[in-house]
């Protein structure tokens, strides 16, 4: 704010006391010439003083008026000057304020609140009229910003002159000034007055917080703070005398009021004069730093009147109680005197004479204790003071007297006045204090302290909700403490006289820094009085910290340095209050960004660090593991840029956590937002990811080696495939479960895509199964042509039904056909792999591996082809038992029409008319029985001519495939370098035996190929033998004394006997491996419901579980006294159909299970304060997963493009 003045600050110091001072200040020359003159002084608790000045307005004759300025002028402590000046229309303040009458002055102020004053003046609706006069307030801080207003009343009327009367209300501040101050006015044209008490928040706002009303009955009327936090109302009763006129007995009645109650109580009689009392010169009340209460001062002259005055000192307590009455005598040598009480005992005496020089006045006083010993100030006698001689004390005992201004400057002379009590103050500025620990000015190591002590001169208890306050240099509060059940064992008293307070580790977290600590009013109370004891409320008690140790430079501390110069990563919890306020604005991106902004300066503060330390990403995520649900924020620690700030971001972080896990003795608890935290939560920093789960990470490189080394051995992919799949729905499982409460809505989205995948890979194997278990079964279409050349042989030797016989047919044919139409779609796929073997004869293990399955099939349809002969007289006999069936049903025909006739002969005796319908229904029956009888033998014909069509069909296919097969089979042979060249003996036997040949060299190639991977783990064995033996022979001439190496040889045997047990059970026990189809496998197996329940199971975790079929596994049962093999050969190979269905399923897959899963787990990564390793394996077991079945989909693809018939 614009300065409108200079000043000129000197100050002298003398080496001894009393210190004496002038303070002269120049302002800048106005427009119109005048003088620049002190009004008014008053301070604030710390010795800050407030002075006002003003300047003669000399163009408003004959009223004694001022310029219509406010002028304040503020003088700190260490002697910084600074001031604003508003005008009468900026205050919007009426003109007559500014007009000073005979001992009143409208416009007033009190500091009644460290950075605020409160100004009162009048407002008047007509300036003639006194009735339409009232009271108003103001808060306006030291920078001059009007912050608030209040209506006080209507102003005081003289009723018998009809003349306002302003100033005629009083203030007195609370003992503790942020409680309020009370406000005391009398009503007009009663013998009332009204009692407001109000109260100033932080923002300057002004409310009334009582009202009261109380009769009296005369003057003066005093108020004073009382220690409790309350208010006393003393003033004066009178009784007459009966001996003496004019001269009353005189008594001291008062009114308490405790904060914020309307409802006084009393009144309470405080002292009663024996004599009667022809005058009372004085009344002044206050609280005493002296003794224990408050203490007031009665002047009298009692009667007849003398030279003498009596002062009357009262004693009494917050509770009305009096303790203590002194009385004493003291010459009646100052004319019309006042009185103030001095802080270190005694009390100042003062009046003031005119001067010749108008402007001036003569201050005259001294001091005086309770026992009328006289001590004189140590500056001139009478002392030159300005025309108001306003005078004041500050806490510290010092005078402060404004000096006669000259030209543009004004100044005020200070003295420290004899402190009569002086020997009890050891400088805290508290004569209840005997000492502390730390001493004042003491260096203490911030590691090393734990405990402040204050020892008291009497016997103390403690009292609840009484602050300790350490605060750091600048006024950053560290630490507040207080005698209540929310802050636990954090004061104490170790006896009657000392008290012992705890500190916190973050309390004194700055090297070579100094800390104040401060006492509230009321923090002890006298054990004896039960009455509340003054505290410290400056920067008395104060201490420094040491310097920070420079260390020597090593690996160690340079990698601690290194570390420590990062950021940390952290969070904290909010309250349950404060997650339901944070809910209300966190879809606002606005608030939500003031909010953390507001957060992370008051954090900063806290430290205190630079702001630009402690941010944020704004992420939120909910605490599962609490009820409610309670948010936790990201708060980070960036490592410090500036040189000034050294602290390190391992110390801030452990001082934050120290500050919101102790927050209800530290500034987070008094925040505004940093009260929202949780204090059982405290500050977490985050750990480094790749640090936290470096073990998981190893875990998981060593589980994948395992799994890929499984699938080398067994030499199928599939083995890792799915074990990458059971791993990705685990961890799935474990986010759904675990991580994903975290975010809002995701849970329900992620507990989906969990199993709504599952289903439908659930599905895709049911079907698969089922499609497999419901397979063409060669046996059984051999079953149903026996059946139906047993059924045509019974029926021509029998006399069965014509409908049994019908119905029988149509199932055995209907069955016939399904088992035909399978076997159809083999064959189709047995060419098209015959094909594919001509194109590509290069791979011979691929190439004998097909030509194992074709072989099997082939196989398979040769022994179709041993009934072929029955299918031929099935054939030959449908024409045959055709014409039959024509016959049968002809004859038929005619023996039911010489039935009817016999009827309706025998019918027409008896009634014509019964013959005549019974003719009809006859003739009915033989239409519906010819009908019938002639669809069933087109019916049956024509499934006849359908199955030979196919049978003959499927012949020319299997002939075709054998000539297929015999270009393939000489393909191999001609490429085969170990075999001879054949003879022409040899190759016409070949010729005239095709079938046998291609049996006996497929088996010869199963055999060789079998022998040459036992061979191949019989090389291995040995190989880990001989590594085995010379790890022995090494161990045992380099450590042959050693027990270690003894114990690792013992271990390196059991395990080679343990592995060469377990390899020849294997051998011993393996079937041998021959795929066959899943149809075939699933039927071999289906006593061992337990397998293909597990792997139907498998295939809804991932369809691609089906792959392990073919993988060539066997089931070990591993027991504890020995081994045991199942005898179960995973060997299936998939049908075209569930290959199909492999592939669909690994399409779904992509879109519903492995796109879904990486985008639930990036976007939970994108909210979350922190996160474990669980989503991070999720999304990189995802991609593998992806990829596998992009590959699937490329080779089904290739594959089709391959062999388009497929």
């Amino acid at each position: 704010m614009r300065l409108y003045f200079i000043f000129l600050l000197s100050i002298i110091l003398l080496a001894i006391l009393p210190i004496k001072s002038s303070i002269i200040i120049e302002e800048p020359i106005p427009e119109t010439p005048s003088t620049p003159r002190v009004l008014n002084i008053d301070n604030y608790e710390d010795g800050t003083i407030v002075v006002r000045i003003v300047r003669l307005n000399y163009t408003a004759p004959p009223k004694f008026c001022l310029e219509e300025n406010l002028s304040i002028r503020t003088i700190y402590p260490n002697g910084t000057v600074k001031g604003f000046d508003l005008s009468a229309d900026t205050l919007n303040i009426q003109p007559f304020n500014f007009c000073l009458l005979s001992k009143f002055n409208p416009l007033r102020f009190y500091p009644v609140k460290k950075n605020f004053l409160f100004l009162t003046y009048a407002e008047a609706e007509d300036v003639n009229n006194p009735f339409t006069y009232n009271d108003w307030g103001m808060i306006i801080d030291l920078d001059g910003v009007i912050k608030s207003k209040i209506w006080l009343g209507t102003s005081f009327v003289n009723t018998t002159t009809n003349e306002w009367l302003p100033a005629q209300d009083s203030i007195r501040l609370n003992i503790h000034r942020d409680n309020g101050f009370l406000r005391t006015a009398p009503i007009t044209s009663t013998n009332s007055m009204i009692l407001q008490q109000f109260k100033v928040n932080e923002n300057g706002e002004i409310q009334l917080l009582a009202k009261s009303y109380m009769n009296f009955t005369a003057i003066p009327v005093e108020t004073v703070a009382t220690m409790d936090g309350g208010y006393a109302i003393i003033y004066p009763g009178i009784t007459p005398s009966s001996t003496i006129p004019f001269a009353p007995y005189i008594s001291i009645h008062g009114f308490f009021l405790q904060n914020g109650n309307p409802e006084p109580q009393g009144p309470f009689v405080l002292y009663q004069t024996p004599n009667p009392v022809s005058k009372i010169i004085l009344l002044d009340c206050g609280f005493t730093k002296v003794g224990f209460g408050q203490t007031c001062i009665l002047v009298l002259n009692v009667a007849p009147a003398t030279d003498q005055n009596t002062f009357i000192k009262m004693d009494f307590l917050s509770t009305g109680t009096v303790y203590n009455i002194t009385i004493f005598q003291n010459p009646a040598d100052l004319t019309d005197f006042a009185i103030m009480p001095l802080d270190y005992g005694g009390y100042l005496l003062f009046s003031t004479a005119p001067n010749i020089d108008k402007t001036k006045l003569n201050l005259y006083g001294y001091i005086l204790d309770d026992n009328s010993k006289r001590y004189n100030w140590n500056i001139s006698y009478p002392t030159i003071t300005n025309f108001i001689g306003d005078i004041l004390i500050l806490p510290n005992n010092t005078l402060v007297i404004p000096q006669p201004e000259s030209g543009q400057t004004w100044g005020l002379i200070t003295t420290d006045l004899y402190k009569i009590e002086g020997a009890r103050d050891h400088g805290y500025g508290n004569l209840h204090i005997f000492n502390t620990t730390p001493i004042i000015g003491d260096t203490i190591d911030p590691s090393g302290i734990e405990s402040l002590t204050i020892k008291f001169y009497s016997k103390v208890n403690l009292s609840p909700y009484r602050n300790v306050t350490i605060l750091q240099d600048g006024g950053i509060i560290r630490q507040i403490t207080s005698v209540s059940n929310d802050n636990g064992n954090f004061v104490e008293a170790i006896d009657d006289y000392t008290i012992k307070i705890k500190v916190i580790d973050s309390t004194f977290n700055q090297p070579n820094t100094k800390y104040y600590v401060l006492i509230d009013d009321g923090f002890v109370e006298s054990k004896d009085l039960q009455e509340p004891i003054i505290g410290i409320q400056d920067n008395a008690w104060n201490f420094n910290t040491t310097q920070q140790e420079v260390t020597q430079k090593s690996i160690s501390t340079f990698y601690e340095t290194k570390l420590n110069e990062s950021s940390i990563n952290g969070k904290v919890r909010l309250t349950a209050e404060g997650t339901t306020y944070f809910k209300s604005f966190k879809h606002d991106k606005i608030k939500r960004k003031e909010f953390f902004d507001n957060l992370t300066q008051e954090l900063a503060k806290a430290v205190p660090v630079g702001p630009e330390r402690i941010t944020t990403n704004e992420r939120h995520e909910i605490d599962t593991s609490v009820s409610p649900e309670q948010y936790i924020l990201s708060i980070n620690i960036k490592r410090a840029k500036n040189s000034n700030d050294s602290r390190s971001v391992n110390l801030v972080a452990s001082d934050l956590n120290t500050l919101i896990k102790y927050k209800l003795i530290t500034v987070i608890g008094s925040g505004v937002y940093t009260s929202y935290l949780d204090e059982e939560y405290g500050y977490e920093p985050i750990p480094r990811w790749l640090e936290e789960h470096l073990s998981s990470i190893l875990g998981t490189i060593g589980l994948n080696i395992i799994l890929l080394f499984f699938a080398y051995w067994n030499k199928t992919f599939a083995i890792y495939t799915c074990g990458n799949a059971i791993e990705k729905f685990v961890t799935t499982i474990l986010f759904t479960s675990i991580d994903a409460g975290s975010v809002e809505n995701i849970f329900t989205t992620s507990l989906f895509f969990v199993t709504f995948p599952f289903i439908v890979n659930l599905g895709f194997a049911f079907k698969v199964v089922i499609d497999e278990l419901m397979g063409y079964d060669f046996q059984k279409l051999l079953e149903n042509i026996k059946k139906l050349n047993d059924l045509v042989k019974k029926g021509n030797n029998s006399t069965v039904a014509v409908n049994d016989r019908k119905k029988k047919f149509k199932k055995l044919i209907r069955e016939t056909r399904k088992e035909l139409i399978k076997i159809e779609e083999e064959v189709s796929d047995l060419k098209k792999d015959v094909n594919e073997i001509l194109k590509n004869p290069v791979d011979d293990v691929k190439t004998k591996e097909k030509l194992v399955k074709i072989i099997d099939h082939i196989t398979k349809l040769v022994d179709i082809s041993g009934h072929l002969d029955e299918l031929w007289k099935l054939l030959e006999f449908n024409k045959f038992f055709a014409i039959k069936l024509e016959e049968i049903i002809v004859e038929k025909e005619s023996e039911v029409d010489n039935k009817e006739s016999e009827v309706d002969n025998k019918e027409l005796e008896v009634d014509n008319k019964e013959s005549e319908v019974d003719n009809k229904e006859s003739e009915v029956d033989n239409k519906e029985v010819s009908k019938v009888n002639e669809g069933i033998v087109k019916k049956f014909a024509n499934e006849l001519i359908k199955i030979h069509n196919l049978i003959i069909k499927e012949l020319k296919e299997v002939k075709e495939l054998n000539e297929q097969l015999n270009k393939a089979v000489d393909l191999i042979v001609n490429e085969s370098k170990e075999e001879p060249p054949m003879s022409e003996n040899e190759l016409t036997t070949s010729e005239n035996e095709p079938t046998t040949s291609k049996n006996e060299f497929m088996s010869e190639l199963k055999k060789l190929k079998s022998f040459k991977k036992e061979l191949e783990e019989l090389k291995k064995l040995e190989s880990f033998k001989k590594k085995l033996e010379e790890l022995k022979e090494n161990n045992e001439e380099s450590n042959g004394k050693d027990s270690i190496w003894i114990k690792i040889k013992k271990l390196f045997s059991r395990l080679q006997e343990k592995f060469e047990e377990i390899i020849k059970a294997i051998e011993k026990k393996r079937p041998p491996k021959k795929y066959r189809k899943l149809s075939k496998w699933l039927r071999d197996y289906k006593d061992n419901q337990t397998i293909v329940i597990i792997f139907t199971i498998l295939a809804g975790v991932d369809i691609s579980h089906l792959e392990l079929l073919g993988s060539q596994l066997q089931i070990p049962n591993i027991n504890y006294f020995g081994l045991e093999i199942r005898n179960i050969n995973f060997n299936a190979e998939l049908s075209q159909a569930a290959e199909n269905s492999l592939f669909w399923g690994d399409v779904t897959n992509i879109f519903i299970e492995d796109v879904s899963t990486i985008f639930i787990q990036c976007f939970y990564l994108s909210q979350v304060v922190s996160f474990g390793y669980t989503p991070i394996y999720t999304i990189s077991k995802s991609i593998i997963h992806l990829i596998n079945n992009v590959y699937h989909i490329h080779q089904y693809n290739k594959s089709s493009d391959t062999n388009p018939a497929q």
